[in-house]
């Protein structure tokens, strides 16, 4: 294999666990009461639920 093709696959494979960790990070809340931080508008979008 190619070294841009691994590079290429493996930030494929980065952002692909970002976007699936963002997703799973919408719809949950912060277990720390008084620390709830204000969630990106882009990140909203993600919810499930809406």
């Amino acid at each position: 294999m190619n070294v841009q093709n691994v590079k290429k696959q493996a930030a494929k494979t980065l952002a692909d666990i970002s976007l699936k960790l963002g997703t799973i990070s919408a719809d949950s809340v912060c277990c720390y009461i008084f620390h709830q931080p204000k969630m990106p508008k882009e990140l909203k979008r993600m919810k499930r639920g809406k």
